[in-house]
């Protein structure tokens, strides 16, 4: 087996690297120095060198710059949606030939609470996620019958460095106290459902978002 993982440098994406390479699986873990998933030139160039042939494609790069609307302009919302979606369609649609012709695999998009939440001053962030959603929803149709399944997972709160820098020690701890488990998730909670949705053990959930919060969204911020 061999995976992919986009955003592979990150918090996130090292620990489902590790995690999928402790079950033997070879892992190309890219990261912005690869190649910038807004450059469509960039991404053909790589997989020049590099065949699309990946039996799990991860989408774990994210792009999030915090602000208001009314200070939001138009780059930053392409900047959002061609990092956060172009990007991984561009890169899906290069390793679709060799899922057909290989008759299965797994994609894995890691999007968000925000692919189905909102939240204040995170416009372009919400949009690009909530697109992911709808692209994982319709590739999941479309992919099912050449036998590759397709899922998002949406991690809620997790303890990682884009976790820190967009938010203060105090709106950490009020959004901890929200989380009926009673902490901020870790990458490695992540990884251990991502490894399942990519295992040949994943036989039949197709298009779904996995929730993966300690119960966030369905209640514990209300008090």
């Amino acid at each position: 087996m061999r995976a992919l993982i986009l955003g592979g440098k990150g918090d996130i994406g090292q620990a489902i690297a590790t995690k999928l390479q402790s079950q033997l699986c070879e892992v190309d873990a890219v990261g912005r120095n690869d190649f910038d998933l807004t450059s469509t030139d960039q991404i053909k160039r790589y997989f020049e060198i590099n065949k699309p042939e990946f039996d799990i494609l991860i989408h774990s790069a994210g792009f999030n710059n915090p602000g208001l609307f009314e200070h939001t302009n138009d780059e930053d919302l392409r900047h959002s949606i061609e990092a956060n979606l172009f990007g991984f369609l561009e890169v899906a649609r290069n390793c679709l030939p060799y899922w057909k012709t290989k008759g299965c695999g797994r994609v894995l998009v890691i999007s968000s609470l925000y692919g189905f939440l909102a939240r204040s001053g995170r416009l372009p962030y919400v949009i690009s996620k909530h697109g992911l959603n709808g692209a994982v929803k319709t590739l999941a149709i479309e992919l099912a019958p050449h036998g590759v399944l397709v899922n998002s997972l949406s991690p809620g709160y997790i303890g990682t460095k884009m976790t820190y820098q967009n938010n203060s020690e105090e709106t950490i701890a009020k959004l901890v106290s929200g989380i009926p488990v009673g902490r901020l998730g870790s990458a490695e909670d992540i990884a251990e459902v991502a490894e399942f949705l990519c295992s040949k053990k994943n036989k039949y959930i197709n298009g779904q978002d996995i929730v993966v919060d300690g119960g966030f969204s369905i209640g514990g911020f209300q008090s």
